[in-house]
């Protein structure tokens, strides 16, 4: 686990007294949390939308090490999103630009470059010499070598997702909490999805990167005293942008109850439900509105912890079996999380063709 106790040998330069003053009077950092700030070394892997605020503040903020792992190139696609790039930067390495910005914001701060990215071959090499790992990836097979090197490894790392205006952020493996394996687990076939399929915000990506920043931060300076066995997922379209929290309940053994696989159907496999059923569409309304499976109801995932939605469940599934639909696995999954901790036995409807 995360050990950045205090180090005699780190100085503060008068420059960077200058630059942290701001934060060195605060109670939670003083010159000593600074020091452990400047003694970090953080990955983040994905030099992307969700990579690029997270670089920016952590670098701004006096993280000593930076490592950044990225093998892709600056497109016109990725301008609204991922900040520190312009076009001129198009074609460039998105590792060398962001070296460039960076070191231009705070010269105090060494970036690391891996040209390339992670995989089974170089991520113990590359993982084990940092503290903290920033996962800002967008595609599963990468989640799921990170989740398995730095369980192996004994790191921390702060995972963040996006679809369209919705996030979720969630350290994992700290403190003996909870891993992304246990919250999507790898026999669910996610590896066949891919974040990009969909939309995005880009304000709703600088949101969550920023996030991710901010709960490293707070790990690295000891702020985090005990795990945090949830998801937060954040809706920037909400006015009050009120976070949700999905939990994760231990059983007497204290281990993470992992999703049942059993609880899964492909849609050829409907007819194993012996009663009736409904199926709730977790998608957006509009979405739902152009297609969408008979015999379902439209509860977008946003609605899904309200009291009232639940007693609505309740009501409706009296003489049914519960079936959750979404295009995307990843939501019926956290719906799901809502209805176990209700007690509301239900299936999931795998999204396959």
């Amino acid at each position: 686990m995360l050990n950045l106790k205090h180090n005699t040998k780190i100085k503060l330069s008068q420059e960077e007294y200058k630059n942290y003053s701001k934060q060195i009077i605060l109670e939670n950092i003083g010159i000593q949390g600074q020091k452990k700030l400047k003694n970090a070394k953080v990955l983040i892997i994905g030099a992307g939308g969700l990579g690029c605020p997270a670089i920016i503040y952590l670098a701004t903020s006096g993280i000593g090490y930076i490592g950044l792992i990225d093998g892709d190139k600056i497109e016109n696609s990725n301008l609204n999103r991922q900040i520190l790039y312009s076009t001129n930067d198009i074609k460039n390495f998105k590792v060398n630009s962001a070296k460039k910005k960076i070191q231009m914001i705070n010269n105090n701060c060494t970036i690391i470059k891996h040209q390339y990215n992670l995989n089974t071959e170089n991520s113990i090499e590359v993982i084990s010499y940092y503290d903290i790992i920033i996962d800002t990836t967008d595609n599963f097979k990468t989640r799921y070598i990170i989740d398995k090197i730095c369980y192996q490894l004994h790191k921390t790392y702060i995972y963040g997702a996006i679809d369209n205006f919705e996030g979720q952020v969630v350290p994992f493996n700290y403190k003996n909490g909870i891993r992304y394996n246990n919250v999507y687990n790898k026999n669910l076939l996610l590896t066949n999805n891919n974040c990009n399929r969909n939309g995005v915000m880009g304000i709703a990506v600088g949101y969550i990167g920023i996030l991710q920043a901010i709960e490293t931060i707070k790990i690295i300076l000891g702020l985090e005293k005990r795990c945090k066995n949830f998801l937060l997922i954040h809706n920037t379209l909400k006015i009050n942008n009120k976070k949700r929290k999905v939990y994760l309940k231990r059983d007497q053994k204290n281990k993470i109850n992992n999703f049942k696989l059993n609880n899964i159907l492909l849609k050829n496999e409907l007819r194993i439900i012996k009663n009736n059923f409904i199926i709730i569409d977790l998608r957006t309304k509009i979405d739902f509105n152009i297609r969408h499976i008979k015999k379902s109801i439209n509860i977008p995932i946003k609605e899904f912890k309200l009291n009232k939605t639940l007693k609505l469940i309740k009501y409706y599934i009296t003489n049914s079996s519960l079936i959750l639909y979404c295009n995307t696995l990843e939501r019926s999954i956290i719906a799901s999380y809502f209805l176990k901790n209700n007690n509301i036995l239900h299936y999931i409807l795998h999204p396959t063709k």
